[in-house]
């Protein structure tokens, strides 16, 4: 069985659902959108924080209200829910497990927005035994707003990004006191007033500190935690894990699609489109974890890169006749999106740089191109926090430039 659409999208989340509503707009209404999950909406449809909808919509809504007057845009667009890609091919041709069983779908574009996911227990290296009462905020989230369950009564969170302090509201409303907070970084992710709320929780935050030991044989019983070099016990029944976010790229990694061997995500243009150019990628899957409001004003800009592809080129792929030019980075920058550019399409438009820092840093953030400034301005860079490096012009970039750097200096 086969189905042929102009656009399939894989990631039924903020991104993948604005990217729909451009398309419509402009008049392409051939599309499928394809989500694992068993309900659309993504991520923000099990989170109760009213901290969705500013950008988007002008107003600050909860998650699940965020998610679901972002799919009220979307119309009679197909949904396959309970589906998965397993495998991508050249051209456009996917193969996708779905209910009814494993089908083949071919489309003229095709836009990858699978997101992020949290980093568990043990990439973290975090030892002892598996005792039931170990997740993750996103479980947790789950859990308690669309099952309706209460997974612990007295946990410590690890890590202290936005993520954890939504983690913290979440054990809030459920009636449950978190025992602890446990950052292994000299200051907290969040933005610093976050700490405030975790005061008026009654939750200690302990920086410099790292889980080394989770103790209990069926559930989990308590932690041992090491700040400064001491260790202390500290009772508990539950040890969330948040934030560590990083791309859902595994179906990236076993296609022909060019990607970044450290972060496994696909290697991007200005326009979003991947080294085959029947292909896109965008959302968090590429920069992990913007909020959902930022994800999906990307996913209308790139709805509308989409649209333009289909509409000017008569459903063909583009073909860049030109090699695209390659952005390379240094440390302590971690990655930028876009990652190359394709020197064949340049338009007097400037464009924005979406980059990360893997450490603090203060310094003169430089764009590049052989010894043409692009970018030059001061920033204060900390990790998980986004940092857009806004008005590029690429039109100043020389034809005979072999590369775009960017640097922190």
């Amino acid at each position: 069985m086969s189905f042929n659409y102009d656009v399939v999208i894989i990631g039924a989340g903020p991104t993948g659902i604005a990217a729909a509503h451009t398309l419509r707009r402009r008049g392409i209404h051939n599309i499928a959108i394809l989500e694992r999950e068993a309900h659309a909406g993504g991520v923000p449809r099990h989170c109760q924080h009213p901290t969705f909808g500013l950008l988007a919509f002008k107003r600050p809504m909860k998650g699940n209200q965020f998610a679901e007057k972002m799919l009220k845009s979307l119309g009679d667009t197909q949904i396959f829910t309970r589906s998965s890609v397993i495998n991508v091919q050249p051209n456009g041709v996917l193969l996708v497990s779905m209910p009814e069983g494993v089908v083949e779908m071919t489309a003229k574009r095709v836009l990858i927005a699978t997101g992020v996911r949290e980093t568990p227990r043990h990439p973290r290296l975090v030892s002892g035994l598996r005792p039931q009462g170990v997740l993750t905020a996103g479980a947790l989230q789950q859990f308690i707003y669309l099952n309706g369950k209460k997974p612990c009564r007295n946990p410590v969170i690890v890590g202290s990004e936005l993520v954890s302090f939504s983690a913290l509201w979440t054990l809030k409303n459920a009636g449950v006191k978190a025992q602890a907070m446990i950052e292994s970084g000299e200051r907290i992710l969040a933005f610093k007033p976050a700490t405030l709320f975790a005061k008026a929780m009654g939750t200690p935050v302990y920086l410099n500190s790292k889980i080394t030991e989770i103790g209990g044989l069926e559930r989990v019983e308590y932690v041992v935690i090491e700040t400064a070099g001491k260790s202390h016990k500290i009772v508990c029944d539950s040890v969330i894990f948040t934030g560590g976010f990083v791309g859902e790229n595994t179906l990236i990694r076993k296609s022909h699609l060019d990607f970044e061997a450290s972060t496994g995500k696909p290697v991007t243009d200005q326009y979003g489109r991947c080294s085959d150019m029947s292909y896109y990628a965008a959302g968090n899957m590429l920069h992990p974890a913007d909020m959902g409001d930022q994800c999906y004003q990307e996913g209308l800009l790139i709805g509308g890169n989409m649209a333009d592809d289909l509409l000017e080129n008569h459903h063909q792929p583009t073909l860049s006749n030109k090699p695209r030019l390659p952005i390379n980075i240094d440390n302590p920058i971690s990655f930028s999106v876009p990652a190359c550019i394709d020197l064949s399409g340049i338009s007097a438009d400037k464009i924005v740089f979406n980059i990360k820092v893997n450490k603090a840093v203060t310094g003169t953030i430089k764009v590049m191109a052989g010894d043409t400034v692009l970018y030059e301005k001061n920033h204060r860079c900390l990790p998980t926090r986004r940092i857009l490096l806004k008005g590029i012009d690429l039109t100043k970039v020389q034809q005979d430039a072999t590369e775009i750097r960017i640097t922190v200096v």
